[in-house]
């Protein structure tokens, strides 16, 4: 089975595992997950999180649910839909704002990782 979760995309096994779940998760638990069934080698965890995050993010059928969580877009569709004009806007500069912070979690991980290894050298 885990020749076959190798082969499968990062994006795929998040979305199959929150299909199973049935639940929303927090993009670190999800992509954590993701990471360990995928078993591939990882220089940078940081890096890696960011790849698979930036992955999930460009998906339309994953959807933020908000404070780092996600899920998938088919569990409210009504949610979706019920936005319009300026609601879109406002939504679309929330989304901004949270992935602006969410980048820069990443990269003080990447740099405090990037110091991690320079010490250990």
């Amino acid at each position: 089975m885990t020749d076959m979760m190798k082969q499968v995309s990062e994006v795929e096994l998040a979305y199959k595992i929150l299909q199973k779940t049935g639940r929303s998760m927090y993009f670190r638990e999800l992509i954590t997950e993701v990471l360990e069934l995928k078993g591939r080698r990882i220089h940078s965890l940081a890096y890696a999180m960011s790849e698979v995050h930036t992955q999930i993010n460009m998906d339309s059928r994953f959807v933020h649910m908000g404070k780092g969580m996600w899920g998938l877009t088919e569990w409210s569709p009504q949610q979706l839909s019920a936005h319009s004009g300026d609601e879109n806007e406002s939504v679309a500069s929330s989304f901004s704002s949270r992935r602006e912070k969410l980048f820069e979690e990443i990269q003080q991980e990447y740099v405090a990782s990037a110091a991690e290894s320079g010490e250990r050298e």
